[in-house]
């Protein structure tokens, strides 16, 4: 007992408290049945004592140490019984009836007890079963429910799992995957099932990337895979997982479906790189293949040709049958080109009705490429020159086309294309419907042009220009007003005459800020010229370009000119030639009529060289017709100009205007004019154009 006391002890020391008392009780048990067996054998107080200490160590410490505690217990008491049973241990005393009859009564009571407990004991553990097997039944319904999630994000995704068992040759595919290959669900594969589904011509590749991954690295591609007649994108990324020695034991990875995404891209560079309307390359994908077409040219010394293609009256055929049939007509063209070509050839849409067809790989020999050249662009003209059915309309037209060979490593894609496009106009110069190569010598015209235009763009905002004046005299000489005719007067070139510049100001969209400083000049040379008594009766004529005339904002910006010069309006008068009457002429005659409303009066300049329609005229509100000094010039020795002159007095004297004569040089001009009832002058008879102070000076004299 006393040592099963210190043993029991020093575990307590130790903090194993359980240990201890299984430790005290055993101990105490077996010394105590050790004590009651050798003085008189194993009796009541052994089995009595048994449950006992069974059922406080499952109430104490638990129901699996009650279990071994019982097991020690039972192989005691074997042990003694049978020590007993074979004379090494004394028999036991004869025990009285009634205490044996209490003894029993205590074993059976523990003996409930001990089953009590043991009941208890399995009935926790099964209710620890249910537990775990509801949170088991918990987890899996999660685990079913993720995985439904993952099918559902796979489809979305269109995201397919796989494991390819390398040992094996087995492929397992998710659900997604069997649909993204088009296989039933649940199809085990091999790499060769699924090898026999990729597109021919990514096989190669494919089998390329599957051996460079069994080499360690990524496995990363994207390829194409036949379903049915369709054809559909995949991506396939895995990793491959490897054993120590290195052997490749599976493939773990996913597919998806990438068939939308590529045809997205596909659309993106269609717009990129095509045009919309005829499906041709646009001006980008031109440029590089021209890039392409030079390098390959350079290398290989074989000539390159370009065609600049612009087709004639487009911009009618545009406005009178509108634009669904315009473009009707770009597609055809755009069909007939590609036809007139090899297909190495490109045949490109700059916009509008210009197109542009670059020939490749040409003969070495420049002549000899030309002539190839040629000999393709004049099947282009007869191919575009043939009628067209265009929703019911039979149309003709006809295309210009300038042509530029590649012929050294110094030539430019800008160089290469301005070329042609001077040799297109050089064609429509030559009365349209035909071809021309690029000529130097035109070249250095178009340079020279250029060079003026940036000249007159810098003129304009350095002051360079200036108003000259030429009289306007009636019948007895005296001088009743001027026209203001624009001067350039160029730092370097000196003098520009206004014939150079003028039609580049039209063409280029100059003619506007020129015309509105040649407005607010002849303002301001109005009000200076009230200040002196001398001056102050004259009017002044300012030449308005169709193009400015047309402006929405023409009639603001001529009276916002007018108010902030304080120039007298009745003293202003604007001349229109016949070209602005082509166009609109209901907004023609309102802004005409909202100026006049003003004071400003109208002269219709360079009457007779034009077209204009008498229905038109005689709506018009004008105050004076002028008469071009074309028909003066030879009116002395001309019937006709005679003739004209006389039904242009005629005509403005039936509308009731005014009428002047230009180009005077004469006085035999000056007579013949007066008896034809023309009383109004200006040309060099009078007064050649002259700056502002000598034309003052010349009215003072007169």
């Amino acid at each position: 007992l006393v040592l099963v006391a210190m043993a029991g002890w020093s575990f307590l020391l130790r903090g194993r408290i359980r240990t201890a008392i299984i430790v005290l009780l055993i101990g105490s048990w077996m010394a105590v049945t050790g004590i009651a067996a050798f003085n008189g054998g194993v009796g009541a107080p052994v089995v009595v004592t048994y449950p006992m200490i069974v059922i406080l160590v499952g109430l104490v410490i638990s129901s699996r140490a009650a279990f071994a505690v019982a097991a020690v217990c039972v192989i005691a008491i074997v042990s003694f019984v049978l020590a007993e049973s074979s004379g090494f241990l004394p028999s036991p005393p004869p025990i009285f009836p009634a205490l044996r009859g209490v003894v029993h009564a205590i074993v059976l009571v523990l003996s409930a007890t001990l089953a009590a407990t043991f009941v208890r004991a399995y009935t926790d553990q099964l209710d620890e079963l249910r537990v775990v097997s509801s949170e088991l039944a918990q987890r899996t319904m999660e685990m079913d429910a993720s995985r439904a999630d993952l099918h559902r994000a796979q489809a979305v995704a269109k995201v397919g799992s796989w494991v390819y068992d390398l040992v094996t040759d087995t492929m397992h595919l998710s659900t997604e995957a069997c649909r993204v290959f088009d296989v039933p669900e649940g199809t085990t594969g091999s790499y060769d099932t699924y090898l026999v589904r990729t597109h021919t011509e990514d096989r190669d590749a494919a089998a390329a990337a599957w051996r460079a991954a069994l080499d360690g690295a990524a496995l990363d591609y994207e390829h194409r895979i036949l379903v049915g007649k369709t054809i559909r994108w995949v991506r396939l990324r895995a990793e491959v997982e490897f054993a120590p020695d290195g052997t490749p034991l599976r493939a773990v990875g996913v597919s998806q479906d990438i068939t939308e995404r590529k045809a997205a891209e596909e659309e993106i560079r269609r717009l990129a790189f095509y045009d919309s309307l005829t499906g041709l390359p646009n001006r980008r994908l031109l440029h590089d293949r021209l890039q392409q077409a030079l390098v390959s040219s350079t290398r290989n010394g074989r000539k390159v040709a370009l065609l600049f293609i612009d087709l004639d009256n487009f911009k009618t055929l545009n406005d009178t049958l509108g634009h669904d049939v315009g473009d009707k007509l770009l597609k055809k063209v755009a069909k007939r080109l590609t036809a007139c070509v090899r297909e190495g050839d490109t045949v490109a849409r700059l916009g509008g009705d210009e197109f542009v067809v670059v020939l490749e790989d040409l003969n070495e020999d420049l002549y000899e490429a030309a002539a190839h050249t040629k000999s393709v662009a004049e099947k282009i003209l007869a191919t575009l020159g043939q009628p067209y059915d265009l929703a019911g309309h039979h149309c003709g037209s006809t295309p210009s086309i300038g042509i530029a060979l590649f012929a050294d490593d110094q030539t430019t894609i800008d160089d290469l294309m301005k070329r042609a496009d001077v040799a297109m106009y050089q064609a429509k110069d030559a009365g349209r419907n035909t071809l021309r190569f690029f000529d130097p010598e035109m070249q250095a015209v178009v340079g020279a042009r250029l060079a003026l235009e940036a000249d007159l763009r810098q003129g304009l905002a350095q002051g360079q220009l200036l108003l000259h004046f030429q009289a306007q005299v009636d019948g007895s000489g005296r001088v009743t007003g001027a026209e203001a005719l624009v001067r350039w007067q160029h730092p370097q070139r000196g003098m520009v005459s206004p014939a150079e510049f003028i039609p580049l100001a039209e063409e280029t969209g100059l003619i506007l800020p020129l015309g509105d400083w040649v407005l607010t000049t002849a303002c301001n040379q109005l009000v200076a010229w009230a200040r002196q008594p001398a001056t102050a009766h004259l009017t002044l004529a300012v030449n308005v370009s169709a193009r400015q005339f047309r402006q929405p904002d023409f009639v603001t910006q001529a009276r916002d000119i007018l108010a902030d010069s304080g120039a007298d309006p009745r003293k202003l008068k604007l001349e229109l030639t016949e070209s602005t009457l082509l166009e609109d002429i209901e907004d023609i005659i309102a802004k005409m009529n909202d100026l006049k409303a003003l004071g400003v009066s109208f002269s219709l300049d360079d009457f007779g060289t034009g077209y204009s329609s008498l229905s038109y005229l005689k709506r018009l509100p004008l105050d004076q017709l002028k008469i071009d000094q074309s028909f003066v010039r030879d009116i002395l020795t001309d019937p006709n100009d005679v003739a004209i002159a006389r039904t242009i007095v005629a005509l403005a004297q039936s509308l009731g205007l005014s009428v002047i004569a230009e180009g005077v040089e004469t006085e035999a001009q000056r007579e013949l004019l007066a008896n034809s009832g023309c009383h109004a002058y200006q040309g060099y008879l009078f007064a050649r154009p002259l700056p502002t102070e000598a034309f003052g000076e010349l009215v003072r004299r007169a």
